[in-house]
């Protein structure tokens, strides 16, 4: 009953101050850019820049051009192309001249792109002539490795990144704060002399960051994906991860007097963690040293809360063992807490 006691009153108290408000208010704004401004699926529009000289024929590759869709503009010079790729360093151009009964094509690029990127555009070229040749047959043949990979559109893409970075770890930096806050008003100390065990205090507070975690987790997931998310499984990663993380939280309090002291201590922290984000959108750049991040699990098991076919087995497993990570650094934290408190009476 002392432990419930002590999470209505730390409910309380949070409601009371601002930090908990900032998480709903951050909620709400990235709901806000996902559903308007966040599209569902970005094509990214290159423009091509054509100039084709004048000639009988002119017509006919012009038509063959503008089957490139919206994307081809044409030009009517080779200095005007020249010109709209100065205008606009992401476009490419293409140069059409005539010799005789010969096309002769000229692509026109930046100068920034590497061999790879022209070697690429040349074979592009290239194979679109082949395809054309009579008696052509590709023999290119795709392989499929991962059947059940899905892509996530762009809009529920950036739900993992969120439900992690601030729903998950949202205790490593609120609950650093609270305890900060009960520091300087000798709320901990005073335990010592009351029959409020430390420990009480300690999964209090955690109680407290798991409800905010939980509750902002589901209200952007509920109004950012719908019915497009395993909540079951939503819910278990939501839980193990905010024991992590507000675990984390408490050991680095236990080390300081204040906020300002700790706010290096947690940045690189924060820093650290949120490296994982490079990989999930660049899955090139995957090295060993991010994929030993405890965070780098965790944010591809919030992805597969959104995918048709959810791997569970690997769900349950990073749940599980963010949740046993989490206990253990707790532990270390309780140590701590009772280690630097003095003593004066009450039951630890």
């Amino acid at each position: 009953m002392k432990l419930w006691y002590t999470f209505l009153r730390d409910l309380k108290v949070s409601f009371r101050t601002f930090y908990i408000y900032i998480e709903i208010v951050m909620a709400l704004i990235f709901v806000a850019v996902a559903l308007f401004v966040v599209p569902e699926d970005y094509v990214p529009t290159v423009r091509a820049y054509v100039h084709v000289e004048e000639s009988p024929m002119a017509s006919a590759v012009k038509e063959r051009l503008e089957e490139g869709g919206e994307s081809i503009v044409f030009v009517d010079s080779r200095d005007a192309l020249v010109g709209s790729l100065a205008a606009d360093r992401e476009s490419s151009g293409v140069s059409v001249t005539f010799d005789g009964s010969k096309i002769n094509y000229e692509v026109v690029l930046q100068g920034y792109e590497g061999d790879r990127v022209r070697n690429m555009v040349r074979a592009s070229i290239l194979s679109d002539y082949l395809e054309k040749m009579p008696g052509f047959v590709s023999k290119a043949e795709i392989e499929v490795l991962d059947t059940r990979s899905t892509k996530l559109s762009d809009r529920i893409g950036i739900l993992p990144v969120f439900l992690l970075l601030n729903s998950g770890f949202v205790g490593l930096f609120v609950v650093a704060a609270y305890i900060f806050i009960d520091k300087d008003e000798g709320t901990i100390r005073a335990l010592t002399v009351t029959p409020v065990r430390i420990r009480d205090y300690l999964i209090s507070k955690m109680g407290v960051m798991m409800m905010t975690g939980i509750m902002t987790g589901l209200l952007t997931t509920i109004l950012v994906a719908g019915k497009g998310a395993n909540y079951p499984h939503l819910l278990l990663l939501l839980i193990g991860t905010n024991m992590f993380g507000t675990a984390i939280g408490l050991l680095i309090a236990s080390f300081y007097d204040n906020i300002i002291n700790s706010m290096g201590s947690i940045f690189i922290v924060v820093f650290l963690l949120a490296t994982a984000t490079v990989s999930y959108y660049m899955p090139a750049f995957s090295p060993m040293a991010v994929k030993l991040l405890p965070s780098y699990p965790m944010l591809f098991a919030f992805k597969e809360v959104f995918l048709a076919q959810p791997d569970s087995s690997f769900v349950f497993m990073v749940a599980a063992g963010s949740a046993a990570a989490g206990t253990l650094i707790f532990g270390a934290a309780l140590y701590r807490f009772k280690k630097t408190l003095t003593v004066v009476g009450g039951v630890f």
